[in-house]
């Protein structure tokens, strides 16, 4: 069987997007497939993925992992690299003689989110932007193939290689089946908000808790889970928390992917406050809604590109203007139409169901696979889905 290694030092072992949906279709299509990423030393596999632990390490200590993933590559000798982070594209023009094929995936606009990093100064974050989109460009044409979550994403960047597809951030189905509610959670008789993610201001965390002071605290109760972005954002929201709003914000802390689908289904809104910034103007599949359309949640969002649009044309929710006026608004009339909340969530299900799923698009991944490994010695051609179907 081919041999194939996913690799990233940013995202973790139970990553979505690389181990339930990349990694797992690939080993259901008959690859050998190894996920090297900071994680639990006990991780050994998991749906038919090989997973290997780097040490977990902060950011200022990530380029240590240099000396496992040297190690790794050494044991396993893969025949394709799939790497899952910027920064390690830098490893591309030392393993081109030594890997047959090299996989840069895409997941963020790069230079959009550099621009959006409290911890690098303000000052500074144009030019290093501008630099890392640059280097990403030269440096992915080192690449045998590229993976990347939107068409736009293709524009930034340079014609090689030639081999290329788009892979929505799209969730697993089956993940999100019967999900059963967390009792506790779900008996609340209030309109239940959920948001679960990385909290950060850009991504509206005090957006949330400016429009849950000025509801009624009968009115409405937000479920806010994830890990925060920034130190001091921690502290004002649980100081904000203690000072009032912790009879209407519940803080779940980090929820394991495998926890997600519970935490969401016992919601009935799903809650996606981005506000506009470099990073939020450019089109993009936010999986999060997706995640709560497939339990059956009505979403709540803001107008940007590849969200208002998105829910207008499902009819799946309210898109309101990205503020804080614009959202307390949105809640008010979800609370006025609470009977339709739910005629929402099930438009929305059904979407996914129905377009919006790993499901239906793993197979160009697979399909990209058996052309990005014809020739390696060995190689056997994985069959897509339809192909197998036919047969």
């Amino acid at each position: 069987m081919t041999r194939v290694v996913h690799l990233s030092v940013v995202h973790r072992l139970d990553e979505p997007r690389i181990w339930e949906r990349e990694c797992r279709s690939l080993a259901e299509a008959g690859y050998d497939v190894t996920y090297v990423a900071p994680g639990p030393a006990t991780a050994a596999e998991a749906a038919g993925v090989h997973l290997t632990a780097l040490p977990a390490r902060s950011r200022a200590r990530r380029w240590m992992d240099v000396y496992e993933i040297q190690r790794e590559l050494r044991r396993l000798r893969p025949q394709v690299l799939h790497v899952h982070d910027p920064e390690l594209l830098t490893l591309f023009p030392l393993l081109k003689p030594f890997v047959p094929r090299l996989v840069y995936d895409m997941h963020d606009y790069v230079p959009e989110q550099v621009m959006a990093k409290d911890y690098i100064p303000a000052g500074a974050r144009p030019l290093v932007a501008r630099s890392s989109a640059l280097a990403q460009r030269a440096l992915a044409a080192f690449a045998d193939g590229l993976v990347v979550a939107t068409e736009h994403m293709l524009t930034v960047l340079g014609p090689p290689p030639r081999l290329r597809i788009v892979a929505p951030n799209y969730p697993r189905l089956s993940r999100f089946a019967g999900a059963e509610p967390i009792a506790e959670l779900a008996g609340d008789p209030r309109l239940r908000l959920v948001y679960i993610g990385s909290l950060s201001r850009t991504r509206g965390c005090s957006l949330m808790l400016d429009v849950m002071e000025r509801l009624e605290r009968d009115d409405a109760v937000l479920l806010l889970g994830g890990t925060f972005a920034a130190p001091d954002l921690e502290q004002e929201t649980r100081a904000r928390l203690r000072a009032g709003l912790d009879d209407r914000v519940r803080l779940l802390g980090r929820v394991p992917p495998t926890e997600l689908p519970r935490y969401l289904a016992s919601a009935e809104v799903v809650w996606m406050p981005s506000l506009p910034s470099v990073q939020y103007a450019r089109p993009n599949v936010e999986t999060k809604i997706f995640e709560g359309m497939a339990v059956g949640l009505a979403a709540l969002v803001s107008n940007l590109a590849g969200r208002g649009e998105f829910v207008h044309r499902e009819q799946c929710g309210i898109a309101v203007a990205p503020d804080v006026d614009g959202h307390l608004a949105g809640v008010h009339r979800l609370l006025a139409q609470r009977r339709e909340v739910k005629a929402m969530g099930e438009r929305g299900r059904r979407a996914v169901t129905e377009r919006y799923s790993w499901e239906a698009v793993e197979g160009h991944l697979v399909d990209f696979y058996s052309q990005l490994c014809q020739g390696l010695p060995g190689s056997r051609q994985a069959p897509s889905p339809s192909e197998e179907s036919a047969t």
